[in-house]
Formats: C-alpha cells, sequence, structure tokens
C-alpha cells in the first residue's frame, strides 16, 4: 500500500534500527507502545511503523502544532520524489486519506458532531483557532468507510477527560487491528486506575529509550540545566504587599462579622454527631473551624482539640480563614445552615476582590499575583546577565537561542530610542535590552530576530542571506527603529525559505544570539547549532518545554564536542521566602521542580544521572535575597567549564554497558527498622537459655532412670547436635539482621510480594536491589517495567514516610514509644481494609508482628497522633526518592 509512496531517506540510528529489529514480535498483540525521550526521533519511528503495518492509518496528535509537524516530518523523510501529498495525507477528518492526521480535540468535536470554533488552549495567551462543522458528518461511518487499520497515539495520557471518553469510543465502535503509542512521559505516577486504563488503551511498553541512552549513543550532546533567580521589581513588589493588605483587611472584617460567626456555629459537626471518616480526612479544616471559634471564645466539643492531637490551637491567619472559607463556600458548604442572600453576598465580595478563582479561594497568594511573578520584568535583567556571561565564555562561538511568548511589535520605535524603557517580555525587548548591553560593554555580540511576522539580522548578513535563496527579488530590507547596524527582512509570497535560511546565518556565525517565539517550534524549525537556550517562555505547558529542551541538546555534526546549557528563570519574592522554606516560597520555582522530576540529568557534584530538583546541589535555601546572589554566582561559576561538563557525562556513562533507569529510595541507617534484629536476639537468647537448662536437666534426671551410659551419651549428643544446629541458623539471621542493607531489603522483599499479592505489578521478572552510597541505604527494584518501578518506588516511599493523616498504618504496641513502633500503609493498600491486612500480614514475615491501624476511628487516631509526635521530627530527612540510571545488570 505504501510502497510507491514512503520509504526513509535517512540512516536508522541504533536504538531505532533496535526497535525496528523487533517489529514482528511487537506488533504479535496488535500494539506497539514505545517510550522515547525529546530527540529520539519518535515521529520518525511511528511513520517507518506505519509503512510497515501497511494500513491506512489515524494519528491523533495533541495540538495542532504537533499536528503540522507529523505532516512536515511525512513530505520531509519519506514521501517519495514526485508523489502529491495531497492525494495521501491529510489534517482533514472530513477528507479522510492514506494518513490522516488530527487532534484529539478534533476527533472529541467529529464524535459529538460539534460546530463552532475549536480553541486549542495549549497555554493561555498564544491560542490556535479552527472553525468546524461536524453536525452533520457521521465519522465513526466514515472512519469504517476508509478501512483504517491503524490507530497511532502521539502522548495520548496528556488529555482531558471528555477527550479520553472520545478516544476509548472511538476504539470500541471500531476495530483497529494495530494501535502505535508514542510518548515521552508514560504516566508511572498516575493512579493504580489510570494507569490501567492507559495500559488498555497503549498496549504494555515495549520499548523505552532514554537521555542517557541517546547521549551515549551520540545522538544528543552532554548538557546541563542552570536555574537563575530574580526578585520582582519595586513595582511589582508594591503589588504583592497591596495584596496581603488587603488579605488582612478581609480577616480582621470576617472576624468581626456577627454573621459569618452565626455561620460557623451552624456547622453539623458541633451539634450532631460526627462521620469521623469524612471529618478526618481533612483534619486541616476541622482545625480551621476550631480556631476561628477558639479565637472568637465560642464553644465547641472539646474532644475535637484531643482527635486532633493539638495542646494549644494557632492563632487565625490567612492560611486558617483561607481553608475555612473554602470550606464555607465550596467543599463543604451543605455542612452550613447559610442564607443564600449572606452567601451570594459573600462571594462577590471575595470575586470583586480577586480572592477567588475557578472555586478556589486564595487569600495568601492569588493567581494574578502568581502570574506576575512567573513574567517578572526582572527576568529582562537575567536574561542580560545569563547572554553576556555565555558570551564571555564563548565568544563567537556562542549560539545562543531565546524562547519567548510574544513579539510585542509595539516595541520596534524604541530600537535606538534610549529615552523609552525595553524592559519587558517579548522578542523585540529582549533584542533591544541586548543591544544596548553590547554597546555598554563594548561587546562585539551579533543578535538575531525569527518570528513569523518579524525577522531582523545584522546588516552585515544582508548579502549572504541573498546570496542563500533562489529569488533574491522575494527579499526587501527596511531600517529598524533608529539604528543602523541591523536590517528588518520583508519577505514577499511564499515565506517558507526564511526560517531555514536565517537558521543558516546563525549556524555561520553571522549571529551569536537568536530570539524567537516558541511558535518556531511549530514550524518544524531545528538548528542544531543551538549550544545555550533561554526558557524565556513563561506560560508552555510541560510538553512545549520538554520540545524546546530537546532543540538545544541535539548533536550537531559540524562540533562533535558540543555540549549545551539550558537556563531557566525563575522569580522568587524573597519577603515570603524568610518564612517559607524550599519550593512553597515560588509557583515559578514548583513548576520547575515539577518539570525536573521528568528529566534526567547530570547530578552537579556526583558523577551520576538522575532526576529531580536536588541535583542542582547549587540551589541554597531559603531563597532569600542573599542566598539567590550566591546561587546565581554558583550557577555562573558551575557553567564556565564545558569541557568538564562532557567529561563528566562521558565518566558517568561509560561504565553502563546496557542502561536500565531504577526509581531509587535512600534511607538513613537509622530510619531502618531493626525490629527483627531484635526478634532474632531474643529467640537466640532464649534459645541458649533454655537449651543449657534443657542440658542441665537430662544430666540430672538421666541416670536416675538406670538408663545405660552409652544411651545417655546418645541422647545428650542428639541433643546437643539439634541445639548447635539451633544456634547456627538463629546466629546466622543475628550476623545477617544486623547489617542495616540487610534488613532493608527483607522490608523491599515484604513490599514486593505484598504487590504480587495484590495482582498490582504488571511483571515477575524482577528483584529487589539494595546498595550504599554515603550515609544513605539506597534500595530499587531492578527489572519489571517502568510502571512497576515506580509504583515499588513510591511504595517504600510511602512506608518510609512520616506519620501524618494516612487511612492506615502499622503500629506495634510494645514499640510503641520507639520510631520504629510505626509505619505506614502505602496508599495502594490503603483504599480497602482487606488489602491493608493483606499488606499487614505479608509485611509480618519479614519485620514482625505489626498490626494495621485504622486511624479514622477514635481509638486508632489516638495511635496516629503518637506515632505522628514520634516521626514528625525526622519528616524532612526520612527518605528521599529519585530516578537514576543503572547498568541492567547491576
Amino acid at each position: 500500500m505504501y510502497q510507491n509512496i514512503l520509504k526513509f531517506k535517512g540512516t536508522w540510528r541504533n536504538y531505532q534500527q533496535r526497535v525496528l529489529n523487533r517489529f514482528e514480535d511487537y506488533k504479535s498483540d496488535g500494539k506497539i507502545h514505545i517510550v522515547a525521550a525529546p530527540g529520539s526521533g519518535k515521529t520518525t519511528l511511528g511513520i517507518e511503523l506505519i509503512r510497515r503495518l501497511d494500513q491506512p492509518a489515524l494519528i491523533l496528535v495533541p495540538t495542532i502544532t504537533i499536528r503540522q509537524q507529523w505532516i512536515e516530518r511525512i513530505k520531509e523523510a519519506f514521501l517519495n520524489e514526485g508523489v502529491d501529498a495531497s492525494l495521501y495525507l491529510s489534517e482533514d477528518l472530513k477528507d479522510l486519506k492514506l494518513i490522516t492526521v488530527s487532534t484529539y480535540q478534533a476527533i472529541h468535536s467529529a464524535m459529538s458532531q460539534y460546530q463552532g470554533i475549536i480553541e486549542e488552549d495549549e497555554n493561555e495567551f498564544d491560542k490556535h483557532q479552527e472553525e468546524v462543522d461536524y453536525h452533520d458528518y457521521h465519522f465513526l461511518d466514515e472512519i469504517k468507510k476508509a478501512n483504517i487499520g491503524i490507530l497511532c497515539l502521539d502522548e495520548c495520557h496528556h488529555l482531558r477527560s471528555e477527550w479520553w471518553k472520545a478516544l476509548e469510543t472511538l476504539k470500541k465502535q471500531n476495530h483497529f487491528p494495530y494501535t502505535i503509542a508514542l510518548t515521552a512521559t508514560p504516566p508511572y505516577d498516575s493512579s493504580i486506575g489510570m494507569w490501567n486504563r492507559y495500559i488498555d488503551m497503549c498496549g504494555e511498553i515495549d520499548e523505552e529509550i532514554t537521555v542517557p541512552e541517546l547521549v551515549k549513543e551520540g545522538s544528543l550532546c552532554p548538557h546541563q540545566d542552570y536555574v537563575y533567580f530574580n526578585y520582582p521589581t519595586s513595582e511589582e513588589t508594591k503589588e504583592i504587599r497591596a495584596f496581603e493588605d488587603k488579605s488582612h483587611k478581609l480577616l480582621e472584617e470576617l472576624m468581626n462579622d456577627i454573621t459569618f460567626q452565626k455561620t460557623i456555629q451552624t456547622h453539623t459537626c458541633l451539634f450532631q454527631q460526627p462521620d469521623l471518616d469524612t471529618l478526618l480526612d481533612k483534619p486541616q479544616y476541622l482545625s480551621a473551624v476550631l480556631i476561628f471559634l477558639e479565637e472568637k471564645g465560642l464553644s465547641y466539643p472539646k474532644q475535637y482539640q484531643e482527635i486532633l492531637g493539638y495542646q494549644k490551637l494557632e492563632k487565625m491567619s490567612l492560611k486558617w480563614m483561607e481553608i475555612l472559607l473554602q470550606g464555607l463556600l465550596f467543599d463543604d458548604h451543605d455542612s452550613y445552615a447559610i442564607s443564600e442572600e449572606y452567601q451570594e453576598q459573600l462571594l462577590k465580595r471575595l470575586k470583586s476582590q480577586g480572592f477567588i478563582e475557578k472555586n478556589q479561594v486564595l487569600l495568601q497568594m492569588n493567581q494574578a499575583i502568581e502570574k506576575m511573578l512567573v513574567k517578572s520584568v526582572g527576568k529582562c535583567e537575567s536574561i542580560k546577565d545569563i547572554v553576556f556571561h555565555e558570551y564571555g565564555c564563548l565568544k563567537q562561538n556562542l549560539r545562543l537561542l531565546i524562547l519567548t511568548d510574544y513579539i510585542r511589535k509595539e516595541y520596534e520605535k524604541a530600537i535606538g530610542n534610549e529615552t523609552m524603557d525595553v524592559h519587558n517580555l517579548g522578542v523585540l525587548p529582549f533584542f533591544e535590552l541586548l543591544r544596548r548591553e553590547a554597546l555598554t560593554l563594548h561587546q562585539d555580540i551579533k543578535l538575531g530576530v525569527l518570528c513569523g511576522t518579524m525577522v531582523i539580522i545584522p546588516k552585515h548578513a544582508k548579502e549572504r542571506l541573498t546570496q542563500m535563496i533562489d529569488h533574491p527579488s522575494q527579499l526587501s530590507f527596511d531600517s529598524v527603529g533608529c539604528i543602523d547596524e541591523y536590517v528588518k527582512v520583508n519577505i514577499h509570497g511564499d515565506q517558507h525559505f526564511i526560517v531555514d535560511a536565517v537558521s543558516q546565518l546563525f549556524e555561520e556565525g553571522y549571529m551569536q544570539v537568536l530570539i524567537g517565539t516558541k511558535s518556531l517550534l511549530g514550524e518544524g524549525w531545528d538548528s542544531p547549532c543551538v549550544n545555550t537556550l533561554i526558557l524565556a517562555s513563561f506560560v508552555g505547558s510541560f510538553m512545549l518545554s520538554n520540545q524546546m529542551r530537546g532543540r538545544a541538546i541535539r548533536t550537531f555534526i559540524k562540533d562533535p564536542q558540543k555540549t549545551s546549557h539550558i537556563w531557566h528563570l525563575v522569580c522568587v519574592d524573597p519577603q515570603m521566602a524568610k518564612s517559607i522554606q524550599g519550593l512553597e516560597a515560588s509557583q515559578d520555582f514548583q513548576t520547575l521542580s515539577r518539570r525536573m522530576e521528568h528529566f534526567l540529568g547530570l547530578h552537579y557534584q556526583n558523577d551520576v544521572i538522575e532526576n529531580g530538583i536536588e541535583r542542582l546541589t547549587a540551589i541554597r535555601y531559603p531563597l532569600t535575597k542573599h542566598n539567590i546572589k550566591i546561587t546565581n554566582k554558583e550557577m555562573f561559576k558551575l557553567s564556565q567549564d564545558r569541557t568538564l561538563l562532557k567529561q563528566r557525562w562521558d565518566r558517568s556513562l561509560a561504565v553502563y554497558d546496557q542502561i536500565e533507569v531504577v526509581d531509587e529510595n535512600q534511607v538513613q541507617e537509622k530510619m531502618i527498622t531493626a525490629v527483627i534484629l531484635n526478634d532474632a536476639i531474643r529467640k537466640l537468647i532464649i534459645l541458649i537459655v533454655g537449651g543449657l537448662l534443657g542440658m542441665v536437666l537430662m544430666m540430672v534426671f538421666i541416670p536416675l532412670t538406670g538408663v545405660q551410659n552409652i544411651f545417655v551419651f546418645l541422647m545428650m549428643g542428639l541433643y546437643l547436635g539439634i541445639f548447635l544446629i539451633g544456634i547456627g541458623l538463629v546466629s546466622k539471621k543475628v550476623i545477617m539482621y544486623k547489617n542495616p542493607l540487610a534488613r532493608l531489603k527483607i522490608c523491599g522483599d515484604g513490599i514486593l510480594n505484598a504487590l504480587r499479592a495484590t495482582n498490582q505489578l504488571e511483571s515477575y521478572q524482577c528483584l529487589v536491589k539494595t546498595e550504599l552510597v554515603g550515609v544513605y541505604h539506597v534500595i530499587y527494584l531492578a527489572g519489571g517495567t517502568g510502571h512497576d518501578k515506580t509504583l515499588f518506588a513510591k511504595c517504600v516511599y510511602e512506608f518510609f514516610d512520616a506519620i501524618d493523616n494516612q487511612r492506615y498504618i502499622l503500629y506495634q504496641p510494645i514499640k510503641q514509644n520507639q520510631m520504629d513502633g510505626y509505619f505506614v500503609i502505602p496508599e495502594i493498600f490503603s483504599k480497602r481494609k482487606e488489602d491493608a491486612e493483606i499488606f499487614a500480614q505479608y509485611m509480618r514475615n519479614y519485620i514482625g508482628k505489626y498490626q494495621a491501624i485504622y486511624t479514622r476511628s477514635l481509638e486508632g487516631r489516638k495511635i496516629l497522633l503518637k506515632g505522628r509526635i514520634k516521626a514528625l521530627a525526622n519528616k524532612q530527612d526520612r527518605i528521599v526518592s529519585k530516578k537514576k540510571v543503572k547498568g541492567a545488570l547491576e
């Protein structure tokens, strides 16, 4: 079917060829599921799989941008010479062809026979719109008529619920002989229900291609992530303080509002027998109710304070009022007797002041303030600092790309006009800011702009640009603002050639810094010469940031020693950072931290490849002005030596013939229970005392029986032999259990067997491994699927986590005053009592006689509170969880 239409024009990479070599095995169940990191060419691989399956295909993708990329990739890399693409390729569901590429949203619209505008909210500022009319279109019937035999799903887990339902209906109503699923980020950390739904759709994962493997294979270059912090400008700080003042004023008004007081006093828990299961599921909310009543001197059942474990309640604050209002107005509204008039008045009051957004009460920090920080103008100075730092290191070899969200065409008149302020986030403000700084510093750095509606190049590059294109008459040049050294490029007619031409100028060194919008990615843009990327796009999805990051870490054939730096910009409010440790001080930093969980990269200090923000050890907490200054200096220091960066990547990967990514948990020795060791010692003591006592009794009483001496000796010898064997076996256990790694492995074996007993694992070809790394004892699952590794790591993490408000815990009464008297029953075993008991039963065989305690009863709550007191002191350092690269045979 595809024989004279498609044929791959390139050369397969080793890992791509590995997948293709196993193609026949993968397709046997009708589902081919490939996990491949950005930069691995998974789109190309998907097209080849479609070609080999040789049936009409429907390819579904998350966005219009990616839809266009698939079509362009088919044309560039596969379409035979002379073949008319329009006869075989379509982006329109009403015009199904041999290969049709569409979005998940369009599928949902077609199946619901929607007529109107499809708005793609890839982010809230950069929207794509398409007008569609499916009102009389019977999509499911047309799919059958077109004999579609292949359903190809690109990143299908990034879907809204209604799109997911439409996809499931599509598969149910039409039998597709083959499903191809491609993703860079499988939902390993999702709920078991969501994971099963995903696997039912896509099939078991057949192959996983990771970033470290791509670096080792030479498909991606060594790279490092750096973070550069800034704090809000004075104007932005004024807005933050004004919001805080407004919040405190509201708090004061509500505390003095008699109607509000009377309303809170109507909560059903104050005069009815409460449902403790529901009430204790959100102890913070119950605390907020009690704190308010206590502050106002109003009565409430004192047993609640005892149940919550407070000796003294906190003072009322914005935090507690936020929780209280959330319950009153939304989450627990039915528990109050509140008049409609007062409710409407309160809602209107909060909304008008920006304290409610999407049914969420926000008194401490609203989305407007968070967005302001994310798009802080202070980031302009960060960009300027990074650009000239990198230029100082690489000079003319620098190829720095800045990707942002807006062009800001209104700033064209500011170019060359020193009286106009250009501190704003956008292509033209960045261009002018850097141009002015270059003049001030007397640096010969050349800039360029490449956007759909704006192209600026250095004046001396005009001649070279004209030489590159087939029809120079398509170009004309205008002056830019009030300057002479740069020109604006005007394109007449078809504009597709300009992206490649300007990229070539960039590669040849006519400019060292190229500034563009992220829409460049939608044009299939690729420039492997990029060796530094500043992510100045502040509203993109994780998928988009992954794409942008992927552009910088490609290898460059003309520079085999290429390394890349990816700079992330983060704004922090230092005043908030003084009182809040770590991530909560900045929404911007929280977003970065979540994304770092998905990026495997080189640790700043150790030659290991792992995920997580923790590998960026230069970051100092709390994020105060002083620590931000030190952190930024350290980031510049670390980013000076690119040769060392390459050497460290080489050292990190050199020992691995075959790469496996595992989910590690690092546990301190004091957190590993010694119950099994103590039990073994107790048994040894009992055995020794009992054995010696038995020998004494035999020696005293056997002669009195008149038995012959030889029989006595035989009896004594047999007894002694059994005694010594018992001593040996128990002593062996004592010696083994004395090793914390052995005890940790025993805990892991118990968890693994409990997972097997409850049918939570996909593969039985896995085993628990442990190793000592510094002061940490490391445990992970080797073998098995990515889902199995992640699930096991999650269970281990939760088992050793602090006692907080879990539904079930393990408890040993005789150890109640010690740290190892309490352990958490992982969430996956806590939904049903039966599963909690199964977990306790399997762990008993390994760690001793712990009971499964249900904490939503009065008695269970008391035990939980005792455990919480013991565990909280170590909450910060009990366990660390991360992904790490290992050799498959380690």
